[in-house]
């Protein structure tokens, strides 16, 4: 069979030292047998043996979720750090990574799965000395960099676009029973009459629902769109969106990215929950206003802060200030209405956040 074959090719040319080659031939594997783990696996060790650590994590992680059984008894022991966290067994995954770094102590993959492990735990100073440690082997890994800035309070405008598509590409699984009945996120299912309380319009011949994520916010918007298109980063949860077939268009991708692409105008734009992964929005509100027709409307949604501008919070993402948001907003959009909300809950905490809703000038 053919992914058999591309899959020994891409082996012979790894032992040539033809990396390139050998990935343009896992990759073409994968396209003809998506659910194939053995080649996932020899791709993302090809990736964690070229140093391109984020790649490895996503192929590894695609290794699990394709063939638990497999990962679980394969001899890299990275893939039973990945199979315990994604069964939320911490611990098991933690004992498993301290017998990994034993042999391997100069693998920052390795202590940035601590530090993960350890943010689960909550044990903030373990995970900040697993972060640095990691740094100090590979000073320009992103992503313990992005953990580490959350963790000691320093501001950073983003996070590393690999942060954002690990974190949903892992979480696709789980997200809507996390999110709705763990975390009790009810938003998605508010939308909709939030929108239609604050217009008169009935129906909107162009949505684009912005990190749609596997398409929670989806009916309620079906509803009052002729057509509707959806963007996210995680491929993963692009998959779940497809299943529901509620959207007459998809994209992967980067929101600001995918927008440009695409070149076309919308009369509603909704971004639940995104702009808590962004910090500086600027970029945003430029491309939304550059699509948008005069008074198309733009709806989101941000975790709340007093002070000016915006922060990046222990739990990694952003909130921001009322005054930060209307000076994005300045120029390009009048606002129509704001109200606080209760976004979710975490721990025993219930988080505060607001939904705007602006016309475009």
């Amino acid at each position: 069979m053919k992914h058999l074959i591309l899959n020994e090719q891409a082996n012979e040319y790894r032992k040539l030292n033809q990396f390139d080659n050998a990935i343009i031939s896992y990759e073409e594997a994968i396209s003809i047998k998506p659910d194939y783990a053995e080649t996932y696996y020899n791709l993302g060790d090809l990736y964690h043996k070229l140093g391109q650590l984020d790649k490895a994590v996503r192929s590894f992680k695609k290794v699990v979720a394709i063939n638990p059984d497999y990962s679980h008894k394969h001899k890299n022991k990275i893939l039973t750090v990945i199979y315990f966290f994604s069964k939320g067994q911490i611990t098991d995954a933690l004992k498993t990574l301290e017998l990994l770094i034993e042999t391997n102590s100069k693998d920052a993959l390795l202590f940035n799965m601590m530090g993960g492990c350890y943010v689960s735990l909550r044990q903030f100073e373990m995970a900040i000395q697993s972060y640095e440690k990691a740094l100090e082997i590979y000073p320009d890994y992103a992503i313990p960099q992005h953990m580490l800035n959350s963790l000691t309070g320093y501001t950073s405008k983003e996070p590393p676009k690999e942060y954002v598509k690990n974190l949903f590409d892992d979480y696709a699984e789980r997200f809507n029973d996390s999110l709705v009945y763990g975390l009790q996120y009810k938003l998605p299912f508010m939308v909709k009459d939030i929108i239609q309380k604050s217009t008169s319009v009935s129906k909107y011949p162009k949505t684009i629902d912005l990190g749609c994520g596997t398409g929670l916010s989806g009916s309620g918007l079906r509803e009052i769109s002729e057509h509707l298109s959806g963007i996210d980063i995680s491929e993963n949860m692009i998959l779940k969106a497809k299943e529901l077939d509620i959207y007459d268009q998809l994209h992967t991708g980067d929101i600001v990215e995918v927008l440009n692409s695409v070149q076309e105008k919308y009369d509603l734009f909704v971004a639940l929950d995104v702009l808590i992964y962004v910090g500086d929005v600027e970029s945003i509100f430029k491309s939304v206003h550059k699509f948008c027709h005069t008074e198309s409307l733009f709806v989101f949604s941000t975790e709340i802060q007093e002070k000016d501008d915006y922060s990046l919070l222990k739990s990694s993402r952003y909130s921001h200030s009322d005054n930060y948001i209307m000076n994005q907003a300045s120029g390009k959009f009048v606002l129509v209405e704001s109200k606080n909300i209760t976004i979710r809950k975490e721990g025993n905490n219930l988080i505060d956040g607001k939904i705007y809703i602006f016309k475009a000038s």
